[in-house]
């Protein structure tokens, strides 16, 4: 369906609400392609699972990734660490990058962890950043997928939490009641049992 060119819908600015998410992204996994890589269960697990965990993770990652760019699209301007965070993460996440990857991450999660708001999720990404890093250092396969896991789950909260606020962004002071009043039982009553009405 067409929309004329007045409407809103049509005259967005979506290049430049993703441009952030994307520019991270895109930094994130170049920077993967230095350095040694992060171990995990792909590598612990024979050519079988390793296949099935690699899957999952990478097919989590890319739906959080669409999730995250939907919202983007659909919400006002975000901040840049509400816009950039999430794809950061998501990015850390693929399985067998390098570790120069790990690094915006948790850099954007130091960042982001000053913040109230964000500052739960943040901290979370910054443990599955940091455990990353580690898991390099003392080649612990267990502990890489659980770095990948973690930052996952921070995206995911972060996610949760921009989906909510969508809901109503100004629910303290708007009260049910201000909005909808119920009609009083005997004037309603009385107009519904008029002669008029035949009854």
């Amino acid at each position: 369906m067409l929309v004329p060119p007045g409407y809103g819908a049509v005259t967005r600015p979506i290049a430049l609400r993703l441009a952030p998410a994307l520019a991270v992204l895109a930094t994130t996994l170049l920077a993967g392609m230095t350095g040694p890589s992060r171990p995990g269960a792909w590598q612990m697990l024979d050519s079988a699972a390793a296949m099935a965990v690699t899957g999952l993770l990478l097919a989590g990652a890319a739906g959080l990734l669409a999730c995250h760019l939907a919202q983007l699209t659909a919400r006002p301007f975000p901040s840049l660490s509400a816009s950039a965070l999430p794809a950061a993460l998501i990015a850390g996440a693929v399985p067998g990058l390098g570790m120069a990857a790990l690094f915006v991450p948790l850099v954007l999660c130091g960042h982001a962890a000053t913040r109230s708001r964000f500052r739960p999720a943040a901290l979370f990404g910054l443990f599955g950043a940091t455990a990353g890093i580690g898991s390099i250092w003392i080649d612990s396969p267990a502990l890489g997928t659980s770095a990948s896991l973690a930052m996952l789950a921070a995206a995911s909260l972060l996610l949760r939490d921009a989906g909510r606020a969508a809901i109503n962004d100004n629910r303290p002071v708007e009260r049910f009641g201000a909005f909808w009043i119920p009609p009083d039982n005997d004037r309603h009553a009385t107009r519904a049992s008029s002669p008029g009405l035949g009854e």
